[in-house]
């Protein structure tokens, strides 16, 4: 996220006026809404986000003429976008390195609103790459902010599909960027996870008596509508002269995964104009458990010693086999770089371990006792020796089901060389990261590959590392106060363990700020609801290079 500034306040409007002043009059009159005449910019930006007024009962997105989106119908990042094979692509070069691209149109929007579309996505979504519709916009919050209901896919690396209420803000030091922040907790989320090469319908609905709704279902399938769930407390009145738009955030590596087609708004007294369907059922939400995976993360060797080949231990924590050719590792730098492995066919025996490594013999020369029939071979990606992700996926369409965010500080401090000491988890009955992995033992070697886990007591986990310390508030906002322009990487757990959130942005556009004066909003923002004491933990990364890290610990009272 970039910070607002104000000087670039008066080119933007001036630009703004002269695009809406060439743009012919819509089909149907509608009285200027009293905001318009307190907040000039917000109206301007409301009615020049993008192109003519279609339909005052049905609009549809047109993306029968191929190439780049026309300025008639699109504004803004037009050339960051592709209409080819009748969708719309995202297709942004690999620099800039990371940003966001936007794009809108201007709607009249029926009384009781349906909003439909389908969304493909061929990677996983995280911090850095995610997608929002921009379903309509619903008031001025300040003069450059306006708040949007979106349906989010992934928004925050939560890899989930959400109905929410968004800030949406144009950047005066970045005038061709947006900025996007979620307000409060999702209206609607659904458990249906986000995974590579996933496509949905969706469908959202809504009425100034019922509220809102949502129903998803797999693209290109027989399924039925599912309706997701209800929001009848949330009820705005909805300007009928309103936008709609895509925003997609991108980085070098993923820059080109999100595909949109059928996208259409029509009322719901007339049935579907494009597919003929009408009203989804209605059944009453049922929650999709939640699979509980039978394989998980056990040890990893990210640095080895010489001579012996990086691993990856798997341990199958169910009550009967299963099968690893299911299953695929991804490993890389951070979630928007990473390689995917996919694993080779073996029965792994209910409670028992296996270990993907490059080179089998190798890892058996250089751990004599462990047993080689639990080794198999496989071409994982290299594994970085200083900080890295390690994932494992589920399924042809990449379920995450163990995720480990692993770095140095977890090894002991003290020893002349950090080769060779494997980091191991604790409990496999607790899904959560946090808290969850240790050193490997001293006693044991450091590394146990293909046999019981050492006991996180004997471990020589860095407990004293200064960079890791615990620290005050005004400590923390001095901190961030030092380096505005520092990558601010967060994590917010409950003592439990159990992770919050985690996201990255610049020190000074940080969420943590809002901690300073309205502290429970703070958890609002990033969508959760969460009392008692807290563990917050800061890895930030100033524009020099250096880092440093710090955890906070705080209590919030009456959410």
């Amino acid at each position: 996220m970039r910070h607002i500034h104000g000087q670039h306040v008066r080119p933007v409007m001036i630009a703004l006026t002269t695009i809406d002043h060439r743009r012919p009059a819509c089909s149907k009159q509608t009285q200027l809404p009293m905001y318009s005449y307190r907040y000039p910019f917000l109206y301007l930006l409301l009615l020049t986000f993008l192109p003519i007024c279609a339909s005052a009962q049905v609009w549809q997105a047109d993306f029968s003429t191929e190439g780049t989106p026309t300025e008639k119908h699109w504004r803004y990042d037009r050339e960051l976008y592709h209409i080819t094979g009748g969708a719309l692509h995202l297709s942004v070069p690999k620099e800039p390195p990371r940003g966001s691209a936007t794009l809108a149109t201007d709607i009249l929007l029926p009384k009781q609103p349906i909003w439909r579309g389908q969304v493909k996505t061929d990677l996983i979504p995280t911090a850095y790459n995610h997608a929002t519709i921009l379903l309509c916009a619903i008031k001025p919050l300040a003069e450059k902010s306006y708040e949007y209901v979106a349906l989010d896919f992934g928004q925050g690396g939560q890899q989930c599909i959400n109905l929410r209420r968004v800030r949406v803000g144009r950047s005066d030091s970045h005038p061709t960027e947006f900025i996007l922040s979620p307000l409060g907790r999702p209206l609607i989320s659904s458990p249906i996870l986000l995974n590579t090469s996933g496509s949905w319908d969706y469908d959202v609905r809504y009425s100034a008596e019922a509220g809102w709704q949502l129903y998803l279902r797999e693209a290109g399938s027989e399924q039925e509508w599912e309706l997701i769930g209800e929001e009848e407390d949330f009820r705005p009145t909805l300007p009928e002269k309103n936008t709609f738009g895509i925003s997609c955030t991108f980085t070098s590596t993923h820059h080109t995964g999100w595909h949109f087609r059928q996208l259409r708004i029509y009322p719901a007294s007339e049935t579907d104009p494009i597919g003929g369907e009408g009203t989804p059922p209605r059944p009453e939400p049922v929650p999709t458990p939640t699979p509980t995976p039978r394989l998980l993360l056990s040890e990893v060797m990210p640095h080895p010693k010489a001579g012996c080949p990086e691993y990856i231990e798997l341990y199958n924590a169910s009550d009967s086999p299963c099968e690893l050719g299911d299953y695929a590792l991804a490993a890389g730098r951070d979630g928007s770089s990473y390689k995917i492995t996919p694993l080779p066919p073996r029965t792994i025996p209910a409670g028992s371990y296996i270990v993907v490594t490059k080179d089998p013999d190798a890892l058996a020369a250089a751990y004599p006792d462990a047993p080689r029939e639990t080794f198999v071979k496989a071409s994982l990606p290299r594994l970085l020796n200083q900080s890295g992700l390690i994932g494992l996926l589920l399924g042809d369409d990449g379920l995450v089901v163990d995720l480990l965010h692993y770095d140095s500080s977890l090894l002991p401090k003290g020893l002349k060389s950090k080769a060779g000491i494997a980091l191991e988890r604790k409990d496999f009955q607790a899904i959560e990261e946090a808290g969850n992995w240790h050193a490997a033992a001293r006693s044991a070697g450091f590394a146990t590959p293909g046999q019981k886990n050492s006991s996180p007591e004997e471990g020589g986990g860095n407990q004293d590392d200064t960079s890791r310390k615990r620290l005050s508030d005004e400590e923390l906002f001095t901190l961030l106060d030092s380096s505005p322009d520092g990558e601010c990487h967060f994590t917010l757990y409950r003592l439990t363990g159990e992770l919050l959130a985690r996201g990255t942005s610049l020190a000074r556009d940080s969420w943590i700020q809002s901690l300073r004066t309205m502290p429970a909003e703070a958890l609002r923002i990033i969508g959760v609801s969460a009392e008692g004491p807290l563990l917050l933990h800061i890895k930030l990364t100033r524009p020099d290079g250096t880092r440093l890290e710090r955890s906070l610990l705080f209590r919030i009272v009456g959410l």
